[in-house]
């Protein structure tokens, strides 16, 4: 709050709290009271200077001890205010030994008096004139019973006497305690402007953020734009967004992280752990110690209606970098974030299973009416072959060609309605899918599977990469002109990897991608909506591999 020089003034409020002021206001009180000391002292020379020529010795020790005393706290001032009671009992102890040296020369109505009055002034003004009265009758006793020992009788304090030493014990006091109230209302009033700066702060970051990222029901879109206000917000080194579904924890996000696809509760590193089960954010100001990675995160939960929906974490290479007001401000951001994600991973697990009912439609469709006519049309072109005695070769070729399109539109519909299930998995698929291709092409096709057909991924995820790899072979057979292609799929600690090559003419990636290229675009939403990404790498006369990963690889960040 104050320099680290702050004089501090105790008395201390309801609270417990001293008076603090900065090093100008605390330097020029020291001096004020050491002035105020050496006035009091030279004041008392001054009267006691005809009784030291005379060799009066009780006041030349009194004038010799008020020298000492303002000596020594001119060098060692008293740390007014300071908790401790020593500092307490050195300041009176100051007011006791300046009482007895009064009391052993002229009393309370000598010309010293005035070091007393200071050093009880001192006091009040550091401790409270609760403190200040304690000294002022220290003094006024000690005072007392030293001059009756000298005097050999009682000797009574005069009224001006008392009335001087309580104005020192209480107005001081008084000042102080008006001070340290005038210190509360300052405090008060720059706490209450930095709550409402931070509010501020934190409504036009919030109103930005749900102005921008629900406008779109594309899971690509938004975590791009969640990845541009958590970097710009938090100046964030580090970002990850997770996703939570039957208990799996999915990256949907991850720059400078290196998470696998899937994990469970027991995977997740400890911060994120520490997150998934707190209902607020995680603020870890040094991660080094937590989790071995330099820097400090923040870390926050996201519910709907108290229901997990993932995590998100920020982090910057150094330590001791986000305040409470960052974490306020992720706190506020966790539900507009919970909910944009989660809208469009319902979105889009909702147009794909549009789409698998406008498949299964188009199927029912085609074999009632065109495979209905088709077979028809072959029935009748041997029905007319066989009743003539040399059919026209045009016949043949139209009966061969007719059973052609039966065979090919039979696998087109069965294609239409594979369905990825519990019972068939996308490994005894892509082996059918595969099988097919074989009989109705002359393009020689491996496939590489895994052995163990019981792991496997979500349903939602296997169907659209079996999409893909459908889309992928018909490439493959209509424009790559190669001899030969190849089919991998495998499962890497939950990580799925779907590639389709061939040894075809290839093509240029950039050019391959324009808006009229649909079974390009067309897979690579597929893709999106799996929360994977697709990756193709071709070149004229090359080839061209298709891959795709069912999460997405972190940006490596360096450190």
């Amino acid at each position: 709050m104050f320099a680290l020089r702050a004089l501090r003034f105790g008395g201390f409020d309801d609270a417990g709290r001293a008076l603090e002021l900065g090093p100008v206001v605390a330097g020029s009180l020291t001096a004020v009271l050491a002035a105020c000391r050496w006035g009091a002292v030279m004041i008392g020379l001054a009267w006691a200077a005809s009784q030291a020529a005379s060799g009066d010795l009780p006041v030349v020790g009194t004038l010799s001890v008020a020298i000492f005393l303002a000596s020594w706290r001119t060098l060692r001032p008293i740390r007014m205010g300071d908790a401790s009671q020593s500092q307490i009992a050195f300041a009176i102890s100051d007011v006791a030994i300046l009482s007895a040296a009064i009391g052993w020369s002229d009393g309370l109505a000598g010309a010293f008096v005035g070091t007393v009055l200071v050093a009880i002034a001192v006091v009040s003004f550091g401790w409270g004139f609760r403190y200040g009265l304690s000294a002022a009758l220290t003094g006024l006793v000690v005072a007392s019973a030293v001059a009756t020992v000298v005097d050999g009788s009682f000797v009574a304090p005069g009224p001006l006497a008392v009335a001087a030493i309580a104005a020192a014990a209480v107005f001081p006091g008084v000042a102080q305690y008006r001070l340290l109230h005038v210190e509360d209302r300052s405090l008060q009033l720059r706490d209450d402007l930095s709550q409402l700066t931070e509010t501020n702060q934190l409504l036009t970051v919030l109103n930005d953020l749900a102005r921008t990222l629900p406008s779109s029901l594309d899971l690509e879109e938004i975590i791009q734009s969640t990845r541009e206000k958590l970097t710009k917000t938090f100046n964030a080194d580090r970002i990850l967004l997770l996703t939570y579904e039957d208990g799996i924890w999915s990256p949907q996000l991850q720059d400078g992280f290196k998470l696998p696809p899937a994990l469970d509760d027991a995977e997740l590193p400890e911060p994120l752990q520490q997150a998934s089960m707190a209902s607020g954010v995680i603020h870890v100001e040094d991660l080094l110690p937590v989790c071995g990675r330099t820097g400090s995160g923040l870390y926050g939960r996201l519910t709907i209606d108290g229901v997990d929906a993932g995590l998100v974490a920020v982090e910057t290479y150094l330590p001791r970098q986000y305040t409470d007001g960052d974490v306020e401000l992720l706190s506020g951001m966790t539900g507009v974030l919970a909910l944009t994600v989660a809208n469009a991973r319902q979105f889009a697990q909702l147009g794909s299973l549009a789409a698998a009912e406008e498949r299964t439609r188009i199927a029912r469709d085609l074999h009632d009416r065109l495979g209905q006519w088709l077979t028809y049309i072959a029935l009748e072109l041997e029905r007319i072959n066989s009743s003539q005695d040399e059919p026209s070769t045009e016949l043949k070729q139209l009966h061969e060609d007719t059973q052609g399109a039966i065979a090919e539109l039979r696998d087109t519909l069965i294609e239409l309605r594979a369905t990825v299930t519990p019972e068939r998995p996308l490994t005894l698929l892509l082996e059918e899918v595969v099988d097919r291709f074989r009989r109705r092409s002359d393009i020689e096709v491996t496939l590489a599977v895994p052995e163990d057909r019981v792991s496997h991924l979500s349903a939602v995820v296997e169907n659209e990469l079996l999409r893909i790899a459908q889309e992928a072979l018909t490439n493959v057979e209509k424009h790559s002109m190669a001899s030969h292609a190849h089919v991998g799929w495998s499962i890497d600690d939950g990580r799925g990897i779907l590639v389709v090559q061939d040894d075809g003419r290839g093509f240029d990636p950039g050019k391959g991608i324009r808006g009229t290229a649909y079974g390009l675009v067309g897979m690579r939403e597929r893709a999106v909506t799996a929360g994977a990404i697709l990756e193709v790498t071709s070149e004229p006369d090359q080839g061209t591999v298709i891959t795709v990963l069912t999460s997405q690889p972190p940006r490596e960040v360096s450190l």
